[in-house]
């Protein structure tokens, strides 16, 4: 309230210029105003002794603090024990129940009912009455915790998995060499090779043509049948399967399908044929001591178009999956082939790093020093890549 007056007849508020109230008349009441205040200057002595009060203060405010906290620990280790000492009171008045009962059912022969608190006629708590302490409360999250040696070891464990896992990252891409991720495949690579050395070759695909009795005893090819003795194929890709029909069925020996001029026809291991080019050839066919011959007839023009230098392909597929090899001795060698271009497409091979890795115009690759190379081959205007990883055992000096 600036510039206003209260005239103390009516209450009303007017302005200080006014010399009566325009409500009641009353004269203006001037105040006078009040004398200031004169403030004292505190000593240094006053300023040492109020400090030293703040700091009384506030260690008797810690010290009731701890005690509280004393006293509020102290209280709730009672309770716990209370609330232990109760349960285990319930245990044994459970138990001399049971065992009352058990007593009564033997001396009379009948049942006798038993109550939570005891024996039949005291009167079982009502424990829907009230709500669970604080204490019990707590005793029930505790049993409802995980072990913590379980959190733990499940710990370590996914530790562990993510350092193994990172570090065969790393060698594997060839930012790292580790010599026990050396040492460890080469024994499985040279146990794979072994292994596919001593084994016998088996048919990729079923032969649709005749059935086996699994009850039959196997024998040696005794004669060897075709079903077709000419195949005619009238358009470039086109498939189709040698039929055959041994004595006995099934047979002890393996059939081998060999093709005269692949360049013509191509034929898989499990005798399906596939058109290359226009012209004739035969595949001849071997189960043991037996022989026959199918005359394969390619009855189609070709496309005068069509460049050799190019494919009618989407991607080139190499007979590597995922386009990956490793070498684990220097000098290994094995053929590099693109397995969905037809017989005979001029393939240019190159390698990024000769020191590494050695490819020639066959596809041939050589493992030559330790690290990692790409090979690339290319056909017309399509590309296919390769990773090539050389990991050498170290020479251990004598």
């Amino acid at each position: 309230m600036i510039n206003k007056n209260v005239c103390p007849n009516c209450g009303q508020l007017y302005d200080t210029d006014l010399e009566k109230c325009p409500l009641c008349g009353a004269a203006a009441q001037v105040l006078e105003p009040d004398a200031p205040v004169q403030r004292r200057r505190i000593t240094e002595a006053e300023r040492r002794q109020r400090r030293v009060d703040r700091k009384e203060a506030e260690q008797e405010a810690r010290i009731r603090k701890k005690n509280d906290k004393i006293m509020q620990d102290a209280e709730e280790e009672r309770l716990l024990k209370e609330a232990a000492d109760r349960r285990k009171e319930e245990k044994r008045l459970k138990k001399e129940a049971k065992r009352a009962a058990k007593q009564g059912r033997e001396e009379s022969g009948s049942e006798v009912p038993v109550t939570r608190a005891g024996i039949t006629g005291t009167p079982a708590p009502d424990r829907m009455t009230r709500r669970p302490t604080i204490e019990e409360q707590y005793a029930v999250r505790d049993n409802s915790r995980v072990p913590r040696f379980f959190l733990v070891l499940s710990f370590l464990l996914l530790l562990a998995t993510l350092v193994i896992g990172g570090t065969y990252l790393l060698w594997k891409t060839g930012k790292m060499n580790l010599k026990i991720y050396d040492d460890l495949f080469a024994k499985h690579h040279q146990t794979t090779q072994e292994a596919g050395a001593d084994a016998e070759p088996v048919e990729t695909e079923a032969d649709p043509t005749y059935t086996v009795d699994p009850t039959a005893e196997q024998q040696p090819c005794q004669a060897l049948k075709l079903t077709e003795a000419e195949i005619v194929l009238d358009h470039a890709n086109q498939t189709k399967q040698i039929g055959l029909e041994t004595v006995p069925n099934p047979t002890t020996d393996a059939k081998i399908f060999v093709s005269a001029d692949e360049s013509i026809a191509k034929v898989s291991a499990a005798g399906l044929v596939t058109s290359v080019a226009p012209g004739t050839t035969v595949v001849t066919v071997t189960c043991g001591s037996q022989s026959v011959e199918c005359k394969i007839v390619c009855d189609f023009e070709a496309d005068p178009d069509a460049s050799s230098s190019d494919v009618d392909v989407d991607e080139l597929i190499l007979n590597y999956p995922d386009n990956d090899m490793t070498f684990f001795n220097p000098g290994e060698s094995t053929t590099l082939t693109i397995t969905n271009i037809p017989s005979g497409t001029h393939v240019d091979w190159s390698s990024q790093d000769e020191s590494i890795a050695t490819i020639n115009e066959n596809g041939l690759i050589t493992a030559v020093g330790n690290g990692t190379t790409k090979v690339v081959g290319k056909v017309g205007s399509k590309t296919v890549e390769c990773w090539v990883r050389c990991h050498f055992p170290e020479e251990e000096n004598p």
